[in-house]
């Protein structure tokens, strides 16, 4: 992981089950639902260029969504 893991109350925005981490990205972590029926919500977890933040947005193809801060520290580099 890059960042520090997602809180456990952070839950897919689509169906509001957790969400299970996935894979190093090249600026952040991947978290998938964790659903196991259809839903294939992905979240990116990230740092904002700006604020330097924590935080999460919804991933799909084509949709990059709203950035939400996370509320915790970044991890150290």
């Amino acid at each position: 992981m890059r960042l520090h893991p997602l809180s456990s109350d952070v839950k897919c925005p689509a169906c509001g089950a957790g969400l299970i981490f996935t894979r190093v990205r090249r600026y952040g972590d991947v978290y998938t639902c964790a659903s196991g029926g259809p839903c294939k919500c992905q979240v990116m977890h990230y740092r904002d260029k700006t604020t330097k933040a924590c935080g999460f947005a919804i991933s799909q193809p084509g949709v990059f969504g709203k950035w939400t801060p996370c509320g915790q520290a970044p991890a150290a580099e």
